[in-house]
């Protein structure tokens, strides 16, 4: 395969390029980018920690596929994390592609794969303009599957319960009353989006809203209005995505080898006694 082939795909099915949402990361980031590259093996993975680097290196990866970038913002200074990570690159001919927000907000992304997980059924998306004047769908406003014909009221704790269960999610934050009914569920993910969009997703009506990350204004606001929020870490959610986009790629491109590196999530839950 062709590097060309792969960032064509990407770019047009995987995490669409009108999809950006501002001038973020995305796209190639590190490396060579001839479009002639032969590329054979390729690693998919949330972060580009050191550990994620070594086990490219180690697997001799031509391609790393990163949801996040080497670095989030302008370089002010090289920091020693940031000249460690560029000292293992500069030695191997390894190139990086981003995929950034596109993937978390393209069908079969991350929105789709906690929608899926859930058993929620869409209802529509929800779409803001981005700066090309593309709409972009930001949110996913879903509905609760339910059994056939059955007569139960989905509350705010049975979504909770089915996050911690089928998510494996453990540590997670709501504003609400449990036994609250839940009848309409936009999910945003990426983070910030949820914060820079909030007074136009209200506009929604929706009964409960699931993001990564909110602020004490928005919590507070949300509060006094009674709505309902939900908030964990996608880490989890993130990888779960991956896995399924390195299937996908697997088929598509069935000669060539496709890994995920699972960095699993960095922070860990302390429960007291």
């Amino acid at each position: 395969m062709y590097l060309k082939e792969l960032s064509s795909f990407i770019k047009k099915e995987v995490a669409p390029e009108q999809f950006q949402i501002d001038s973020e990361i995305y796209g190639f980031h590190y490396g060579d980018y001839n479009n002639e590259k032969s590329i054979k093996r390729v690693m998919l993975t949330v972060d580009l920690s050191l550990k994620a680097l070594y086990f490219a290196v180690k697997n001799k990866i031509n391609l790393i596929i990163s949801l996040n970038g080497l670095v989030s913002e302008s370089i002010k200074n090289f920091k020693p994390n940031l000249i460690n990570k560029l000292s293992i690159l500069s030695k191997y001919p390894i190139s990086i592609f981003v995929l950034g927000y596109p993937f978390y907000i393209a069908e079969g992304g991350i929105s789709n794969t906690i929608m899926d997980a859930l058993y929620l059924k869409l209802d529509h998306p929800f779409e803001i303009k981005n700066y090309k004047g593309f709409h972009i769908p930001i949110g996913r406003i879903c509905i609760p599957n339910l059994y056939p014909d059955s007569n139960e009221r989905f509350t705010l704790e049975k979504l909770i319960h089915r996050i911690d269960s089928n998510l494996n999610i453990k540590s997670i934050l709501y504003l609400g009353e449990l036994k609250k009914e839940i009848n309409s569920i936009c999910i945003v993910s990426g983070e910030d989006l949820f914060i820079r969009n909030f007074h136009e997703l209200l506009s929604e009506g929706c009964d409960c809203y699931i993001t990564e990350k909110t602020n004490k204004s928005t919590i507070s606001y949300a509060f006094d209005l009674g709505i309902n929020l939900i908030e964990f870490s996608f880490f989890n959610c993130e990888l779960l995505a991956l896995s399924k986009l390195c299937n996908f790629l697997s088929l598509k491109f069935p000669y060539d080898e496709f890994y995920v590196y699972n960095s699993r999530n960095p922070l860990k839950k302390y429960t007291t006694l």
